[in-house]
């Protein structure tokens, strides 16, 4: 055909098409024509894809011989639907190969998708042929639907059915064996079985199958009401009633099931078995009570692995029985979590403010969080030494949230607070943070300023006094030596009174009066007339040796009883002193002034600054930190007023205020029903004072109580001085002059 006639053909087609949207619409208008072919175009478009019951298989038929093969198929079926369509096979395809597949005599259209092969085709009706070898296994799944199968082969059964009807999703296994052989099952049946009895009732059974022959298609009974979850060694199973169903493929197999139970109860062997092993296990909840005529054997013989400690492993033979009963154990409550150590540093400034840090060695095993109730106003929190934002479960809420970590981890917080000084002493309760955790051992340090002497520290496991014995002996003491030196009850009371105020003075003061009691009481041979000057001082000297050794003997309890330190304590020198200028160099080791084994600073190559350098820069800081805490002048809770206070930041650590003396107490064993509150009763320097100048006065009575005494002595001595000087003159003299 030419192109002009291809021309002519198409405007001849084009005019059929206008001619009758123009007799019915007139002519000039356009889109009259094009609405006219638009809904020509839809009567005559062709049907849409089919997408269900696009084909129909009516019969399938499977030939041929297992040996040599390969098996033969044919399919015939018809097309449903306009257009063509996919006809599914057989499947899956790693396991089946197809070979030779023809349509009508035609070779044909052979793919796979998924699980299935299929032929593509439009015909009306159909007949599909082809042969087929099954790879690794005698296992042919049909996907269907087809109306009929029929299976004649050679050298193998259907399991399933030679001939079945209405075939949809079936897979079908081929067992090589007679049908005797299968119904007596294989030549080895071993099976062992275990159980495990935790949150939920497990078992594990394994089958180790051998025979002369193929093994083909293994049935076990289910009679324990088994759930089955997974099978290993065995492709294709499926659960048929209370049958489990297992192809397999070869002369040996090695099956492992494994799913839970109903219940556990009475056990006895497969028929096709001689023995069985049973392995029994349970957790720490349960109790396995075991009766029945079962031997129990080493564990250590099971064939299936055990998962744990207590495992029994039992032979269960032919004809006898196993029966296991479970019982629940109830637990009781244990502690998740647990505060290993906690210590708390708590100074006390001139002011009242009481700065605490907090030291919080906890183990955690299940617990998200803690409410720490700092009794206080917190101001830092860290873990592990990295700072964290200080949260709070409720607006307004005190108790701070302390995000816990599994495992042994620290706590650091420092608290604010507030104690109110009384003018000559009083009491302080030393706050203590509540939580809901038992902690084995609580300590409490606190700092004191120089005007404040703790007298008793009541709360801890063992309460401490400042006054022990030793100091009831060294008051009896002084007493006995009043009574002793004087003979008149008022000096005796004033005697005592003063040699007793000098112990709480002064360990040196102390000895100096006992030194001076003794010189008293020697008096009579220290300065007996006709003695020499040279034996009077022999005398005075033996005096003082023995006066010095009763003193020091007496005075060295004084110094290392109780709980009490000073800032010379290296335990507690990081906190009472200052960090060094900026100007200084850097020290190469910190210490956090809390743990016990810290021994203080370690101080750098700038080791020239003095003492009193020291004291300076801890003035500074405590100068430093009550300007930062001025607002606590009408409470403590002002400190929010301040400046620096910015809401919603990670917090960042103070430095503790400085202080003389630290008492120290303790107490094991603290939870919320026994807290740990110490209280600390102590005295000022008012208190002391006034002690100071009642001894004072006391010393002003004795002196003139033995003025007439002393003056007798003191002319005594004068006279003795005069005596011996002019016969030490004349001798010489005598001697001068005899020379020659």
């Amino acid at each position: 055909m030419t192109r002009p006639l291809r021309h002519a053909l198409a405007a001849l087609l084009l005019a059929l098409l206008v001619t009758p949207v123009a007799r019915a619409q007139s002519p000039g208008s356009w889109a009259s024509q094009l609405d006219e072919l638009t809904r020509w175009v839809e009567t005559h478009r062709g049907p849409a894809p089919c997408t269900e019951n696009c084909f129909a298989l009516t019969r399938l038929r499977i030939t041929g011989a297992i040996e040599p093969g390969p098996l033969r198929f044919e399919l015939e079926g018809a097309v449903l639907a306009a257009g063509a369509v996919d006809v599914p096979l057989f499947g899956p395809p790693d396991h089946v190969r197809l070979d030779d597949v023809t349509q009508d005599g035609a070779p044909a259209a052979v793919s796979f998708s998924g699980n299935r092969y299929f032929v593509r085709t439009n015909a009306r009706r159909f007949v599909i042929r082809g042969s087929l070898a099954l790879l690794n296994e005698l296992a042919l799944t049909i996907p269907g639907p087809v109306n009929a199968l029929d299976v004649e082969v050679t050298g193998a059964r259907v399991v399933e059915g030679a001939h079945l009807a209405g075939v949809a999703d079936v897979t079908l296994h081929l067992d090589r064996g007679t049908p005797a052989v299968a119904a007596a099952g294989p030549t080895v049946y071993q099976r062992s079985h275990a159980i495990r009895v935790g949150r939920e009732l497990g078992f594990t059974d394994r089958l180790v199958l051998q025979s002369g022959t193929d093994l083909g298609v293994v049935r076990v009974a289910l009679r324990a009401g088994q759930r089955v979850l997974d099978v290993t060694g065995a492709t294709g199973w499926r659960v048929e009633g209370a049958e489990l169903v297992l192809p397999t493929a070869g002369r040996s197999a090695d099956v492992t099931v494994t799913g839970t139970l109903a219940a556990v109860g009475s056990f006895e062997p497969d028929p096709r078995s001689e023995y069985e092993w049973w392995l029994l296990e349970s957790d720490a909840e349960h109790r396995l009570t075991v009766t029945g005529d079962a031997r129990q054997i080493d564990a250590a013989e099971s064939p299936i692995p055990r998962t744990q400690q207590g495992s029994r492993l039992y032979l269960v033979e032919r004809g006898h029985h196993l029966a296991v009963a479970v019982q629940a154990l109830h637990s009781v409550d244990a502690l998740a979590a647990v505060v290993h150590a906690h210590r708390r540093m708590t100074v006390l400034t001139r002011r009242g403010d009481l700065v605490s840090d907090d030291a919080i060695t906890y183990e955690n095993n299940g617990i998200d969080y803690l409410t720490l109730d700092p009794q206080g106003h917190p101001i830092f929190l860290a873990t592990d030494g990295a700072a964290e934002r200080i949260m709070h479960a409720d607006q307004g809420a005190r108790e701070v949230l302390v995000s816990l970590r599994n495992g042994r981890h620290e706590v650091r917080a420092q608290t604010l607070g507030h104690a109110s000084l009384g003018l000559f002493g009083g009491s302080i309760e030393v706050p203590t943070p509540t939580y809901r955790l038992t902690a084995s051992r609580v300590t409490a340090d606190v700092g004191f300023p120089s005007f404040v002497t703790p007298l008793a520290v009541l709360g801890g496991d063992r309460p401490w006094f400042a006054f022990a014995l030793d100091d009831l002996l060294a008051v009896l003491f002084a007493l006995g030596l009043g009574a002793l030196l004087e003979r008149e009850n008022g000096r005796r009371a004033l005697l005592g009174g003063a040699i007793a105020g000098a112990w709480f003075v002064s360990g040196a003061l102390y000895a100096a009066a006992i030194i001076a009691a003794g010189v008293w009481v020697l008096r009579g041979l220290l300065f007996r007339r006709g003695r020499s000057l040279a034996s009077t001082v022999a005398l005075g000297a033996l005096a003082l040796v023995v006066g010095v050794v009763v003193a020091g003997t007496v005075g060295l309890s004084r110094s290392a009883r109780g709980p009490m330190h000073t800032v010379e304590d290296g335990r507690y020198r990081q906190v009472a002193v200052a960090p060094r200028p900026p100007s200084a160099q850097p020290a190469t080791e910190t210490c956090n002034g809390i743990d016990d084994n810290c021994n203080g600073l370690v101080e750098s190559s700038d080791q020239a600054q003095t003492r009193g350098g020291l004291a300076n820069a801890r003035r500074s800081d405590n100068n430093a930190l009550q300007q930062v805490t001025r607002g606590l002048t009408n409470g403590y809770w002002a400190v929010t007023d301040s400046a620096a206070m910015v809401q919603g930041v990670t917090p960042v650590a103070i430095t503790l205020p400085a202080y003389e003396r630290v008492i120290s107490v303790s107490r094991e064993l603290v939870t919320r029903e026994r807290p740990f509150a110490p209280r600390v009763y102590y005295v000022t320097t008012w208190t002391t004072g006034l002690l100071a100048l009642a001894w004072a006065a006391v010393l002003l009575l004795l002196a003139r109580a033995h003025r007439e005494t002393l003056a007798r002595w003191a002319a005594a001595l004068r006279e003795r001085l005069r005596v011996e000087a002019p016969e030490t003159t004349t001798a010489e003299t005598t001697t001068t002059g005899g020379e020659p």
